[in-house]
């Protein structure tokens, strides 16, 4: 499915950078790892377009590095999916908890 809290795939969410910008181009993230997060993920349209070097994997402000910018992202893909796919108490009983 597409993504739900991003329109511009060719820009980093999180940077704004095109794909260019970074040496590993941009990658998909899915929002919620794990499993069943990572397959809920992709259902649901909950991913987003990263540089793949500095904000998906290894830069200090990057994704699977600083924990509150998983968390801010995490709470985006749960408001895109209160938005689109039901309500707080849908996203509760898929994901088990809240991001917000």
């Amino acid at each position: 499915m597409k993504s739900i809290v991003q329109e511009n795939w060719e820009e980093c969410y999180l940077c704004g950078r095109n794909r260019t910008a970074d040496p590993c181009g941009l990658e998909e993230h899915h929002i919620f790892e794990g499993n069943p997060g990572r397959k809920l993920s992709e259902k649901y349209g909950l991913k987003i377009h990263i540089c793949g070097e500095r904000c998906h994997r290894n830069g200090a402000e990057s994704v699977h590095k600083n924990k509150l910018v998983r968390r801010t992202v995490q709470a985006a893909g749960q408001k895109a999916f209160e938005k689109v796919h039901g309500t707080r108490e849908d996203f509760y009983r898929l994901f088990g908890r809240y991001y917000d």
